[in-house]
């Protein structure tokens, strides 16, 4: 297999990782359409064929920056080529940077926009998981710039006036209340006890208790008549909060970053915090952040990664057959491939010293003993017994097969102590049934058919798309 073609795998990691490979301020964001049947996805989508405002064809010789174009809009330039190349390790990508390893790495890369290119050609329908990841990732990121820009300014007026500035919690707390004086908001006191008593009841998580009992308490929500939902927990001018709205951004909250609220004060901080970051997301729209060119980049990324997914997952994994023939005809092609090889099932102890690891293996001389001693462990969570292959533990592999069956070798110095082992059954090598090769033959084959169509609809992209590659740049990368 060449390099390129062991690369397949790897580059279908890079696509769907949203690998960035375009250079800074060179690349026009693509725009990615969904079909009829999500409107949240229809509302987001533009033409997929339309070339986006500046990216007409640009000819001429590329920059020294550049090593490759794709298409109308797609560079790959030399920053972003060693980002990628750093990102895997072999085989998935040569072992050295030469010239000639480098140009078969760009041919990776190429590929990997070409697919891109092809993909937003086509609409496609988003599903509710994928528009809910769409717009969350715009709504953090709105969020986070106008955040950024309103404890930046906090942080300016504190210097002007001559203040320290805390830390950036503080800091949030002193913009959130700055900005709540300034929406006149009002709370409902008496509600705002009744809420209190309600998060008040909540359990609490018991650390001595599993993981998943301490995260079902970390993860409950208050009980809160259907009645008082509707009622506004605080007002101001064109602002309405309601109980619902606070249940719904404790819902939102991460159960792991909830604070126990058992007080009035703390109900109206949750409520602040949501009345503030509805606030923030309000300016942000108005102002039209989502536009700003790094935002606007993260979320075209998103965009042509929903659509590679959409390609690839029609143009290649549901065209693998898994049918029984299929598999069938793929376990005789490659039959010894299946094969067990010679193994040897043991029981082996660790004991701390050896004085008691020599006492171990006077028990395990004894094989009622030894499985006794294994059943018991068993029961009580510890698994005592093992299998070995010349794979697996080369050296006591090798130790094990010349004790034979019913050998107990050891105290051997190991780790963690001293190790006792018993020869409990050497098995032969043999085939494996189709049966018992199943799950095994159905992800060898997977795989292999996956990479050979994937291969295959990368070649077409790349056969529909224009790509100029800039050879000078290119043979000085490896040198």
């Amino acid at each position: 297999m060449t390099r390129v073609h062991r690369g397949v795998v790897a580059l279908l990691l890079l696509v769907l990782a949203g690998s960035g490979l375009a250079a800074s301020g060179t690349r026009n964001p693509p725009t990615s359409a969904s079909g009829p049947g999500t409107s949240v996805a229809e509302n987001l989508a533009a033409s997929a064929a339309a070339v986006p405002p500046g990216g007409g064809r640009r000819d001429g010789p590329l920059p020294d920056s550049l090593l490759a174009r794709v298409g109308n809009r797609r560079d790959i330039s030399i920053s972003g080529f060693r980002s990628a190349w750093s990102r895997l390790t072999p085989p998935d990508r040569p072992d050295s940077l030469t010239p000639h390893t480098a140009r078969e790495f760009l041919e990776l890369l190429i590929g990997k926009e070409a697919l891109g290119e092809a993909a937003l050609r086509e609409r496609w329908v988003w599903t509710a998981g994928e528009s809910a990841g769409y717009l969350g990732l715009r709504d953090h990121m709105v969020l986070r710039a106008m955040l950024d820009s309103t404890l930046g300014a906090a942080r300016e007026r504190l210097l002007a006036a001559g203040d320290s500035v805390p830390d950036e919690g503080a800091l949030g707390v002193i913009a959130r209340d700055q900005r709540m004086a300034s929406l006149g908001v009002a709370f409902d006191q008496a509600l705002l006890e009744r809420l209190a008593r309600a998060f008040g009841d909540l359990p609490r998580p018991s650390p001595d208790s599993s993981l998943a009992s301490q995260l079902r308490a970390l993860g409950a929500v208050p009980h809160v008549e259907e009645s008082l939902l509707p009622r506004p927990v605080a007002s101001g001018s064109d602002l309405r909060y309601t109980v619902a709205d606070l249940l719904d951004g404790w819902k939102r909250a991460s159960p792991v970053s909830r604070p126990r609220v058992e007080r009035a004060d703390q109900v109206r901080d949750l409520a602040s915090n949501g009345i503030f970051e509805r606030a923030l997301r309000r300016d942000g729209e108005a102002r039209r952040v989502a536009e700003r060119p790094d935002i606007a980049r993260a979320l075209a990324e998103k965009r042509e990664f929903i659509a590679v997914s959409h390609f690839v997952a029609r143009e290649v994994y549901a065209k693998i057959a898994t049918d029984s023939v299929t598999l069938e005809r793929h376990y005789r092609d490659h039959i010894d491939d299946w094969s067990l090889p010679l193994r040897v099932r043991i029981i082996r102890m660790v004991l701390a010293d050896r004085a008691a690891g020599v006492q171990m293996r006077m028990r395990l001389a004894s094989q009622a003993e030894a499985e006794s001693l294994a059943e018991r462990a068993a029961r009580a969570g510890a698994d005592y017994r093992a299998t070995v292959t010349a794979a697996s533990d080369s050296a006591l592999f090798a130790r094990v097969l010349a004790a034979g069956t019913a050998g107990v070798i050891g105290p051997d110095s190991v780790s963690d102590g001293w190790a006792v082992t018993r020869v409990t059954e050497i098995l032969p090598p043999r085939r494996r049934t189709l049966d018992e090769a199943r799950p095994l033959v159905y992800h060898d084959w997977y795989g292999k058919e996956g990479e050979r169509l994937m291969a295959e609809l990368i070649a077409r992209a790349r056969r529909a798309t224009t790509v100029i590659v800039n050879q000078r740049a290119l043979a000085r990368i490896g040198t």
